[in-house]
């Protein structure tokens, strides 16, 4: 595919427009299909899920692709194959990257730098349990559109989940509510890795009564027990529960 670039940045700002505002992130690695190019703009989708808009040409770069991904917490890239170095970046949880060669404990990558290997895993690897993933965001500030430890919001952080287990999902709360798993009757229990839905908000359960998502009331990646959360939605005018739908059973 000729027009399908790769975020060479540590994060790429997705815009709705070139002086328009953020809609979503992209993370180092993550494929945009390109359509146009004009005044130092791309226009076009992420590859995964069409997800459209705009982004730097300086933040995309033709390389092959991805073979391991960030498995840390963050990663530091190093101009030499040394950890007594400064580091020219670092990328966050989940950055997905190509390796060129490898010098012992060091991975040297496309676009420059070498990484640590203990801190990349083959992009292969699924983490069946998507929650674990989510909780490694705990306390993470609240960030309209963000996709990454540096900021999140709702539904980035079921992507984030989701990607982990590599289960396919759209990007927005309001699309994940009518796509994502399926429905759970009223009547029936909740489990651990199930999806609340609001209208504009969604959380995954920790557990049965426990809920865990990203939000404005908290401006962080919080837990709060469900009821708690319902209650304070309602009060604040963001109405009542829209949908709770289940992605798979998580016999963990």
């Amino acid at each position: 595919m000729d027009n399908l670039r790769r975020i060479t940045s540590p994060i790429a700002n997705l815009l709705d427009d070139p002086d328009g505002s953020l809609q979503r992130q992209l993370l180092c690695g993550e494929g945009f299909i390109v359509s146009d190019e004009k005044n130092g703009w791309a226009k076009g989708a992420r590859s995964t899920d069409g997800y459209a808009g705009y982004i730097r040409i300086d933040d995309l770069a033709g390389w092959a692709d991805p073979t391991v991904r960030v498995r840390d917490l963050g990663a530091h890239v190093y101009s030499r194959p040394e950890i007594k170095t400064i580091p020219l970046r670092h990328l966050p949880y989940q950055s997905e990257l190509t390796i060129i060669d490898e010098a012992g404990e060091f991975a040297e990558l496309a676009g420059g730098g070498f990484i640590h290997q203990a801190q990349i895993e083959s992009v292969a690897i699924v983490e069946s349990d998507y929650v674990r993933t989510a909780e490694r965001y705990l306390g993470v500030p609240y960030l309209w559109g963000g996709n990454s430890q540096y900021g999140i919001d709702c539904s980035g952080l079921v992507s984030a989940a989701m990607r982990s287990a590599k289960i396919d999902h759209p990007a927005d709360s309001g699309i994940q509510e009518k796509s994502l798993g399926s429905v759970i009757e009223n009547d029936a229990a909740l489990q651990r890795g199930d999806l609340i839905f609001w209208k504009g908000h969604v959380g995954l359960m920790w557990d049965e009564t426990r809920l865990l998502h990203a939000n404005g009331h908290h401006m962080k990646v919080a837990f709060e027990p469900l009821s708690d959360a319902i209650e304070r939605i309602l009060a604040s005018g963001g109405g009542n529960v829209t949908a709770r739908r289940r992605v798979g059973n998580l016999d963990i």
